[in-house]
């Protein structure tokens, strides 16, 4: 860890805000060296909210160690010395760790006054326990400590340590490791030290979202099983009422699916990430077998790769779930749609019918206008060469036969003169 604090800058430069935290960063969780006989143990806790609710944990914890040298603002990694033991608290973006390390023979199995109460809200998921031995080998006394159809035991580093471990939960809830660490300086012990607390800690991280998985099977199978009955329902039924139904239970569907998405994503993306950086640990061991025994890579490979594969099955089924759930809505309200559009269609070849007899009708209200007004003006005409037809040249039938024409075409420019106006306005 580094001092964070700000420097002076020349020239009126500004400090980056995340300058300091990349420094910190690059510098987090140094590796101390162990001597040889020595036990460590780590305890894990896993937050409720992904680490939104360890900031309080996070300063009492620097308060009780004291502002160490080298501790930060930034830093996530506390390391201190409390009651004759090397205390180390690490933050990490979702759980936190505890490790101390004591003498061989040192029995206190929860040791007070490291801050170990302090983390009662969280949830307990991993404690480990690492015995380096000052020995060349792992003594059979000391193997025959582990579950004999469980024991993994290699040679490591090229033959410079030995290890061994059943990854059982003893009596005391701690899963052992022993590591043989003769042939090794202690920065080199620390090393191992340091891979082994990991391995154990990501191992158990991320098989936390192998139970997830699980218990989303049933879920995930009856979210199927309603898309495929309301698919059934479609096919079977056309009107526009159930089409309506049907994409409300599609919309209903989506929305169970997709919270179920949000609620388990992080969970999946983040037992995904753990199990790189497990296997990412294993492999940097550079294992020998001894004997017939399986190594620590082989072993978890066998366990966790399956379980990592379950869960990218299940997140895998959720998206395409939520998938074709969307794709339906889309063919569903395509449908509809086209549903609508060809009811228009009817509507508006009704209403152009209806307009067609409507105008045939108006026609012909038209013409007979015109030959009813024309009789009545031709009546009038009648009446008025009553009075007159002494003066006329010619008798009044053969007049009005005369007339009749002319009125009948000035009544019909005068009714077509009407409807222009009548069209204009």
């Amino acid at each position: 860890m580094i001092d964070a604090r700000p420097l002076p800058l020349p020239f009126g430069w500004t400090e980056h805000p995340y300058r300091p935290f990349i420094h910190a960063e690059t510098h987090a969780r140094p590796v101390p060296p162990v001597g040889a006989p020595a036990t460590i143990r780590r305890v894990a806790f896993m937050s409720a909210d992904r680490g939104k609710d360890l900031a309080e944990l996070h300063r009492r914890m620097w308060n009780l160690a004291g502002m160490a040298e080298g501790a930060s603002a930034w830093s996530r990694q506390l390391s201190f010395e409390a009651y004759d033991l090397n205390v180390t608290w690490e933050m990490h973006n979702e759980f936190v760790t505890l490790t101390w390390k004591s003498p061989q023979e040192e029995r206190r199995i929860w040791p007070e006054g490291i801050g170990l109460e302090w983390h009662a809200g969280l949830g307990f998921v991993a404690a480990v326990e690492i015995d380096v031995l000052a020995a060349e080998t792992i003594a059979e006394a000391d193997l025959a400590r582990f579950a004999p159809f469980s024991l993994c035991r290699s040679s490591i580093y090229g033959g410079r340590a030995e290890i061994a471990t059943d990854f059982l939960p003893n009596s005391e809830q701690f899963v052992r490791f022993s590591v043989a660490a003769g042939r090794c300086g202690a920065q080199r012990s620390g090393v191992i030290v340091r891979r082994l607390l990991e391995i154990e800690t990501y191992r158990c991280i991320a098989l936390l979202g192998l139970p997830v998985a699980r218990q989303l099977g049933a879920k995930v199978q009856t979210y199927e099983a309603g898309l495929s009955r309301i698919m059934r329902e479609i096919g079977e039924q056309s009107s526009a009422e159930a089409h309506r139904h049907a994409l409300t239970d599609l919309h209903a569907l989506s929305v169970e699916a997709s919270s179920t998405v949000e609620d388990t994503g992080f969970r999946f993306a983040a037992t995904q990430a753990y199990g790189e950086i497990l296997a990412n640990r294993l492999m940097r061991l550079g294992e020998t077998p001894i004997d017939e025994t399986t190594t620590l890579a082989r072993y978890l490979d066998n366990r966790i790769q399956p379980a990592l594969a379950t869960c990218r099955a299940m997140e895998k089924r959720l998206a395409e779930l939520t998938a074709k759930v969307q794709r339906s809505i889309e063919l569903l309200d395509a449908t509809i749609t086209v549903s609508i559009q060809t009811q228009n269609q009817a509507v508006l070849d009704t209403i152009l019918r209806t307009a067609q007899s409507q105008y045939r009708l108006q026609e012909t209200v038209e013409g007979l206008s015109i030959i009813a007004i024309s009789y009545y003006l031709l009546g009038i005409l009648g009446y008025v060469l009553e009075g007159v037809h002494d003066s006329l040249p010619v008798g009044k039938p053969l007049l009005l036969a005369i007339l009749a024409p002319a009125v009948i075409v000035m009544v019909f420019l005068l009714i077509r003169r009407l409807r222009r106006a009548k069209r204009v306005s």
